[in-house]
């Protein structure tokens, strides 16, 4: 009661499942809670997790948890707002930062307002390599590590959008009072600022490890190259806006996304268009289609937060989805039909699948 769980995550390695939750206090604070009992008890004392004291930050919340390799039991990442990136090696107990990362050089411009707004909201590894991690920093860019966090280079910097909608918004963002304000930025010629800075979540493809996928502030994008290119696969979605995206475990080519009203510069209205629609993609983005039996609406119009969709692995691909207004979803058929779950929620924050 009273703590904001920002992400959770299950932990099948060793010898029983654990839990991990990222959750935040008005009062207690931020902590990666533990729970060895499928989350009847928590244990959310998370020694060692904070900045150094002469790095003048705070962490505010944590906002992902990632258990590590499979070949390294025991390690566990957390990701923090302000943008920082932490591990554990004895199962999210104690904590170091990854000075690498957090004392990167293009550190001191993660943030477009110049203080603490910055968040690192996913961290992805490469199943076939424990060295090799992703993570992605809301308005401070994306970054690979091919030497287990000993040095990071951005890796997005490709990531250019295409659809009309986002080219016309950016326009309107780049004359904007908002930009005027805002401290000069180094881009490379020819790159989309937002590209680099705004990845809403970023998911790697665990049948295809080359392959990742982001929902960003200005699209839908796929790399084939681990992050060497991206491809804008957002036509055919209603809008280049949102912020989960689901990756099936199964099928192939398969991914989930909710798109998100966004009209214009200053109109905030971040929800559904009155239908809630899941949009799937089989075919890696070439064609989307909205799956809406058994969602609400008309007239229905809620959030998911960019934590709030994951699917199964089963069989049969279970989808399930939670959203602003504390409803959740459940596809049992890959998205065709949907159900609600029994009960009406605070606000969902996450909703995290695992198979035990």
């Amino acid at each position: 009661t009273g703590w904001s769980i920002y992400n959770m995550a299950a932990d099948l390695r060793g010898d029983h499942p654990r839990l991990y939750a990222a959750a935040n206090h008005w009062a207690w604070g931020p902590s990666v809670a533990k729970s060895d009992d499928l989350g009847k008890t928590w244990d959310y004392r998370s020694t060692g997790l904070a900045f150094p004291k002469d790095s003048g930050q705070t962490i505010q919340n944590v906002w992902n948890i990632r258990p590590g390799h499979a070949s390294e039991p025991g390690v566990v990442y957390a990701g923090t707002q302000p943008a920082g990136l932490f591990r554990s090696e004895d199962w999210g107990h104690t904590w170091a930062p990854v000075d690498a990362l957090n004392n990167h050089e293009t550190q001191p411009k993660w943030s477009m307002s110049g203080g603490g707004d910055s968040s690192l909201h996913s961290i992805e590894i490469d199943p076939r390599d424990a060295k090799r991690v992703y993570i992605a920093i809301s308005s401070g860019g994306s970054f690979v590590t091919d030497d287990g966090g000993k040095s990071w280079k951005i890796f997005s910097t490709t990531a250019v959008p295409t659809n009309k909608q986002a080219l016309d918004w950016n326009a309107e963002f780049a004359e904007s009072d908002f930009m005027k304000d805002m401290p000069p930025r180094e881009v490379p010629d020819g790159v989309d600022p937002l590209a680099i800075d705004e990845m809403h979540k970023m998911r790697i493809d665990l049948k295809n490890p080359d392959r990742i996928w982001t929902q960003t502030h200005v699209g839908v994008f796929r790399s084939d190259d681990r992050g060497g290119s991206w491809l804008d696969v957002t036509t055919g979605l209603p809008s280049f806006h949102g912020f989960p995206i689901a990756v099936t475990k199964k099928a192939a080519d398969a991914v989930f996304i909710v798109p998100l009203a966004f009209e214009g510069l200053y109109d905030n209205f971040r929800v559904s268009f009155g239908q809630f629609t899941v949009y799937r993609t089989r075919d890696a983005g070439a064609t989307w289609e909205p799956l809406t039996k058994g969602l609400p609406g008309p007239n229905d119009y809620q959030s998911v937060y960019r934590e709030g969709m994951d699917t199964d692995g089963l069989a049969s691909e279970g989808v399930y989805v939670g959203t602003s207004n504390g409803e959740v979803y459940a596809s049992t058929n890959a998205g065709d039909a949907w159900q609600r779950l029994p009960g009406t929620l605070p606000p969902i924050w996450s909703v995290s699948c695992a198979v035990v």
